[in-house]
């Protein structure tokens, strides 16, 4: 087996076979999948050259699921593009997609249309918000097809915190480092799911992709069953339109694949804990997983009460996020706008210079 990359059993088309994408679209969606900073981004950028495949960035629709619970859901369209502004930075309208009853038909026929106006076959998202949803993906969308990025955790935990600290509210939030150690050990398990349901998964590090992108794009495309194309190699002359603004995306948005190691942002305390994280996972899967770093640290691992404590407050976490979302489906557009534009207006207050903390 191909160390850069491991596959499902199921056998896949050879790329000699593929037809040209406009014939029609394929059954199920494409997954590309990740923890948050991982890499998921800079796949996404390279096989979106690829005139067979027009994947979204970060559309969410999965977010929208508590949307649909409600006896009508007229308004899951500008939900959606208050949400993330998915329409927009795609280029979309509700027009340009058939009005739907429920989510399935909802992600299919926005993601689809998304596709077509490309001429594509392959169809789908890319979002790290999926990496603990796999299994329900799949139960949805039988057809689908996932690959899963992996990175260094060390890497991986350093860039949320870099991130943070270049002014994303999002990875400011409380929990991200763990949310990101936790979340990866969710990721593996809902990966050996899929795999164990014969879904077909193609699983690609990180550290791969950037140094060597030429095979690993190579994998990619024998796995989708498309011929492997030279431009796959570089990001130069890709459209990163949908993505989102941010200084954590500036390499993102570069003309070069950046394969160097980027400044350690990780404070000793949570380097520490990584570091026996990393030595656990490695001892509960035998040394296969993580796939990097390749040796394990000779650390103690975290003890029985720090992983309880820290799986207690993972789940906090993320029964906050589930909360979150919920509100978000369920309340009046119009309270959250309001809601919104306060934390805009609060935010730039006291981000003003000007500003006077006796008054």
């Amino acid at each position: 087996m191909n160390q850069r990359l491991q596959m499902s059993s199921r056998p896949q088309s050879d790329a000699s076979d593929a037809q040209p994408a406009a014939r029609s679209l394929q059954n199920g969606p494409l997954f590309i999948v990740s923890l948050w900073r991982a890499g998921s981004s800079l796949l996404y950028a390279l096989l979106n050259k690829h005139p067979d495949v027009a994947l979204m960035y970060e559309a969410d629709f999965v977010l929208l699921k508590p949307v649909f619970l409600k006896a009508a859901s007229p308004d899951w369209a500008e939900r959606w593009e208050f949400l993330n502004s998915s329409l927009s930075r795609h280029g979309l309208s509700p027009n340009d997609f058939p009005a739907a009853r429920n989510f399935p038909e909802a992600f299919e026929g926005s993601h689809r249309a998304y596709a077509q106006r490309k001429g594509a076959a392959i169809w789908g998202d890319k979002s790290p918000h999926y990496y603990d949803r796999l299994t329900f993906l799949a139960e949805t969308f039988p057809g689908a097809r996932f690959i899963i990025v992996w990175r260094d955790l060390f890497q991986t935990t350093s860039s949320i915190v870099r991130a943070a600290a270049s002014g994303s509210s999002y990875f400011s939030k409380s929990g991200m480092p763990l949310r990101a150690i936790a979340g990866y050990q969710t990721l593996k398990k809902e990966c050996d799911s899929l795999l164990a349901k014969g879904v077909p998964v193609c699983q690609l590090n990180y550290e791969d992709l950037v140094s060597d992108p030429a095979s690993a794009m190579t994998d990619v495309c024998r796995f989708l069953g498309i011929p492997y194309l030279d431009a796959l190699a570089t990001i130069d002359g890709a459209d990163r339109s949908a993505t989102h603004a941010g200084e954590h995306h500036r390499l993102l948005r570069g003309n070069a694949i950046v394969a160097q190691s980027r400044p350690d942002a990780l404070a000793p305390v949570l380097r520490k804990k990584i570091e026996r994280y990393h030595a656990w996972y490695k001892k509960l899967y035998a040394g296969t997983w993580p796939p990097y770093p390749k040796e394990a640290p000779a650390v103690e691992f975290p003890s029985p009460l720090q992983r309880i404590t820290d799986r207690v407050a993972y789940r906090f976490f993320r029964r906050w996020d589930a909360l979150v979302e919920l509100i978000f489906c369920l309340a009046p557009l119009r309270l959250l706008s309001r809601y919104r534009q306060g934390k805009a207006k609060l935010r730039a207050r006291l981000a003003s210079p000007s500003l006077d903390l006796k008054s």
